[in-house]
């Protein structure tokens, strides 16, 4: 067996004439020096992958790193090798990915494959479908080019004051019925920093990069408006939702307004909303896709009457657009519509989920048991429960549905006129 590699042996190597010499260490199986017949020494790791395939990996020459410098890497590669990695092919990858816009697509990529954890669970297609349009219309317009290692922290603070200023902003078309309004801010300069700095750790795992150029960036607050629906805010609606329908406004996205209302769901979950999610004996939604993954919603009679009500007719889709195999894709019009119609001013879809979790509270509902009514995946209740609901969640979506029903129902007291 051959002696542990040290200073004293790898200097005493000669090289051959014809071919490479090796030396291997006989302490760290794997890990050696080969001399080429020009006399250059590299040290290296030879190992075998999980289909058997024999892979060698270059460490560094000798002479620009020690020999217990290499001994510590070539520790560090077979740990990898020993937990089902390939170096080797890892750094041919590495080699193919030279710009910032080429990593953004190899953390898409993998991130859509499942292999990009965020908190201990694969990212949702809704939330990388987010994280795409940042890339597209934020990060690769201003960054894309720039080489992999050479983006520094005053290139992402640039970044970000661009981002904040509307640089990056846009309004596109994306399809005949899709428009893209990209406005920028510091809610939107804020969340594009915090994508780029989890896409360079990506990077840092996968060995591409050595360290990751948004660490320590101050960002800046994204302003969100704490804005909820009012019991007289809920009456306009309401009644707006009614003059709307009457108006000709699309029937499906009205409803679909109404469910967000009715829910607390977001928008992404209500909008591909299925007939086979809804459980009426088990008093809930079962969500095959949501922000953090599948979830079981709690809902209340009124919801599951009301979405009954909206399904009749519907093959899968509970608020399908024109074309019946498609759901709805966008509410912005008929929303901006039953707004003007309300005079409800700087209120969102996701204003609608606040108002919801807002109600509970004033139903003296806890913090735990809203988590539970919104499907946070922090602290959630219906987290715990693999096949039913608990029905004090039950019990709790059951009255809040109704106050909110209830309170969109007081429209009908008050004349058109007075509306806004």
């Amino acid at each position: 067996m051959a002696n542990k590699l040290t200073k004293t042996t790898v200097d005493g190597l000669r090289p051959k004439a014809d071919r490479d010499a090796f030396l291997w260490c006989g302490e760290l199986r794997g890990f050696g020096v080969r001399v080429k017949p020009s006399g250059v020494k590299t040290f290296l790791i030879q190992y075998r992958t999980d289909h058997g395939q024999t892979r060698r990996y270059s460490l560094g020459q000798y002479g620009r790193l020690t020999v217990d410098e290499a001994r510590k890497q070539a520790k560090i590669k077979l740990a990898e090798v020993a937990q089902g990695r390939d170096p080797s092919t890892a750094r041919k990858s590495a080699r193919q990915i030279k710009t910032v816009a080429e990593l953004c697509d190899a953390y898409l990529l993998d991130a859509r494959a499942g292999r990009v954890l965020y908190r201990g669970r694969p990212k949702s297609s809704y939330t990388l479908d987010i994280d795409e349009g940042r890339m597209r219309r934020h990060i690769k317009p201003r960054l894309g080019r720039k080489p992999l290692d050479a983006v520094t922290r005053t290139d992402v603070e640039r970044f970000m004051h661009d981002v904040m200023d509307g640089v990056t902003a846009v309004d596109v078309k994306t399809g005949p019925h899709g428009r893209a309004r990209v406005t920028g801010g510091p809610g939107a300069a804020a969340k594009a920093v915090s994508l780029l700095s989890a896409i360079y750790t990506y990077a840092m795992r996968r060995r591409w990069v050595e360290a990751n150029p948004c660490a320590g960036i101050e960002k800046p607050a994204d302003n969100k408006r704490h804005r909820y629906l009012t019991a007289d805010d809920y009456a306009k609606l309401g009644l707006a939702l009614r003059t709307a329908r009457a108006e000709g406004v699309n029937g499906a996205a009205l409803d679909a307004i109404e469910a967000l209302a009715l829910t607390g769901c977001r928008k992404g979950e209500i909008l591909k909303l299925t007939t086979a999610e809804i459980d009426p004996d088990g008093h809930c939604l079962r969500l095959k896709g949501t922000k953090t993954g599948p979830q079981m919603r709690p809902c209340g009679k009124v919801v599951l009457a009301f979405l009954r009500r909206a399904s009749q007719g519907c093959n899968a889709w509970v608020f399908p657009s024109s074309r019946a195999d498609q759901p709805i894709v966008n509410l912005r019009k008929p929303f901006l519509q039953v707004c003007a119609i309300a005079g409800l001013e700087h209120v969102t879809p996701h204003v609608l989920r606040h108002s919801y979790a807002t109600t509970a509270h004033e139903l003296g509902y806890s913090e735990l048991t809203i988590a539970g009514l919104l499907g946070h995946s922090a602290g959630s209740v219906t987290a715990r429960y693999a096949h039913h609901v608990d029905q004090a969640l039950s019990a709790a979506a059951d009255k809040v549905s109704t106050l909110i029903a209830e309170r969109l129902s007081e429209g009908w007291l008050r004349p058109v006129s007075s509306v806004g």
